[in-house]
């Protein structure tokens, strides 16, 4: 079935508010809803904070037909790049198969300044299955910077990441360089002969280098050891325009990092990480930041352009919590034998994430998930949505719930959520007593699910967060999708829920502050008879919806982001 690649433009009132291709599952399995089902309530708001007003600068624009449906943009990275001011425009890349018979192919779309589109097409030339891109653009010539897996030697199976840029400075979009490889098989790796490098990203920063800039070209291993466990290697070169103009193929150093060579080999544990990877706009700083399976957040950076020793900090991301009791002293979740289950809150099913410098690159930021698990198992039902910093400056990591739903009985029902607290669905003021039982004397407790399919079983490939930065005038953007409502019906045909079947929402959170408190969520979906419909998304399914790396300034306090995503 054929689907829609779009492009929409979205002002935000901010300044005033405070196979190989597809990564394999994680190991933790999903409680079936039955263990909550009666315990569930669906979220009504009674906080006092407020969404930022918003319009449409561009109405949803359709780019190519797709028959190819996910995760059209790459996982990880940035597929929406903002040009800087002196050259005005936008550059998107994503995969596509603009016919059920066709090649996957990889494609740009270049939108000037107005927010019109005025190229659209493959970058290569070559009919080859290719996909999973990642962009960045060259702060002085306006110049993209594109790479992708594809099989370009076709005498392997194994896959190669291609490299190419588009000479925009020469006065116009659309003049491709012929892509060359940077990551192949033949690659030395500490891992060994079976290693494959791909999913890439392109970042671009300074250079130590006088008068150049440095793009980096990180990668991540589709082989472990043992388990999935993809450590990355990054390529890195030193450019000018002078290398544009003749078409280089650039001079690529290679490294890997230890403790994520070590992890997937298993020494002297498996563990597997879940992170971004970004690259300071204003020093050397370069870093991935993410959690693993022990349960840590982490950052793990360079100072000095990707080259030497880096350093690794982590804290404990686990955090143990109560087990609520129904008022006949029973427990909401217990295990096969009727005892209570010891519950604690940690990330789980958000591992395509984007990470984003501010002050400079004092922090970096993240969206992500915290959700109710137990040892190997989780419940699908209490997945809440978060945002996590780490400051460099202070070594410490930070964290904020972003759609923090007081319940209207609780005692305190306008309870504000504060850094570093963790949401708590049957206390919701953390007051440490339920806030609220039925007529039957259950607990109730709020239920949330921020991912963009409803089906628990591929909520590890489904889910999405991404963010959009201001620095200059401290603001963030955090992105993600819900399906609560059509999990409720298709999980269990809950008659309530019949009209959300196949409808997820758009939820959008906005920081003025570099993330010190944040926006209520932005909700937009397409159900006509809802209070979050929006016209714009009227017979559209909205899915995999990627932000722009750049919130632009429009003045009076507004700022405007760029959004691509797949009708499907």
């Amino acid at each position: 079935m054929k689907r829609l690649l779009i492009l929409l433009v979205l002002a935000l009132m901010v300044g005033s508010l405070f196979a190989t291709d597809l990564m394999q599952s994680s190991k933790k399995q999903a409680i079936t809803r039955e263990n909550v089902l009666e315990t569930s309530k669906v979220k009504v708001s009674a906080t006092t904070r407020e969404a930022p007003e918003f319009e449409f600068v561009v109405d949803p624009t359709g780019l190519v037909t797709n028959y190819y449906d996910y995760m059209p943009g790459s996982y990880n990275s940035t597929p929406v790049r903002v040009q800087p001011d002196a050259f005005g425009g936008v550059y998107m890349t994503f995969h596509a198969r603009e016919t059920s018979a066709s090649t996957r192919r990889e494609y740009y779309v270049y939108v000037d300044g107005t927010g019109t589109v005025t190229n659209t097409g493959t970058i290569g030339t070559q009919d080859l299955h290719e996909g999973y891109s990642g962009l960045d653009i060259d702060p002085e010539t306006g110049d993209p910077i594109v790479s992708w897996h594809v099989n370009s030697d076709d005498t392997t199976p194994d896959l190669e990441c291609v490299v190419t840029y588009d000479l925009y400075h020469l006065g116009a979009p659309g003049l491709w360089v012929v892509p060359f490889d940077v990551i192949t098989d033949d690659l030395p790796s500490p891992n060994g002969t079976s290693d494959e490098f791909i999913w890439p990203y392109i970042h671009i920063g300074p250079s130590p280098e006088a008068g150049k800039r440095r793009v980096y070209l990180q990668t991540n291993n589709a082989y472990s050891a043992t388990d999935p466990s993809e450590n990355p290697m990054i390529a890195y070169a030193d450019f000018d325009v002078n290398d544009f103009n003749v078409q280089s193929t650039l001079d690529w150093t290679y490294i890997t990092i230890p403790i994520f060579d070590n992890w997937n080999q298993s020494n002297p544990e498996w563990i597997r990480p879940m992170h971004s990877f970004d690259v300071s706009k204003v020093d050397g700083r370069v870093a991935f930041f993410g959690y693993n399976t022990n349960d840590e957040l982490y950052v793990c950076y360079n100072d000095n352009y990707g080259e030497g020793d880096w350093t690794y900090v982590a804290d404990d991301v686990a955090f143990d919590t109560w087990n609520p009791q129904n008022l006949d002293g029973s427990y909401v979740f217990e295990d096969e034998d009727g005892n209570p289950q010891p519950l604690y809150w940690a990330p789980i099913h958000a591992g395509h994430q984007t990470s984003v410098f501010m002050e400079g690159s004092n922090k970096i930021h993240m969206g992500g998930t915290l959700g109710l698990q137990v040892v190997d198992s989780y419940y699908p039902y209490e997945l809440f949505p978060y945002t996590f910093q780490y400051d460099f400056v202070a070594d410490e990591f930070s964290f904020w719930v972003q759609d923090p739903t007081i319940n209207e009985n609780a005692v305190n029902p306008n309870y504000e959520y504060s850094q570093n607290e963790v949401y708590i669905p049957w206390d919701t003021d953390l007051d440490g007593e339920v806030d609220e039982y039925n007529d039957d004397g259950a607990a109730l407790m709020f239920n949330d699910w921020p991912i963009y399919f409803w089906d628990s079983g591929v909520g590890f490939h489904e889910n999405l967060f991404k963010m959009a930065v201001n620095d200059e005038n401290n603001w963030l953007v955090n992105i993600w999708s819900n399906s609560i409502k059509s999990k409720y019906y298709n999980d269990s045909g809950d008659e309530d829920y019949v009209d959300w079947a196949n409808i997820a929402e758009l939820y959008i959170t906005v920081s003025s502050n570099g993330g010190d408190t944040w926006s209520e969520p932005i909700i937009m979906n397409a159900k006509t008879d809802d209070e979050n419909f929006v016209s714009q998304f009227d017979g559209m399914h909205p899915a995999y919806v990627y932000c722009s790396d750049k919130i632009e300034d429009m003045g009076d306090d507004w700022g405007k982001v760029h959004l691509m995503f797949l009708d499907d």
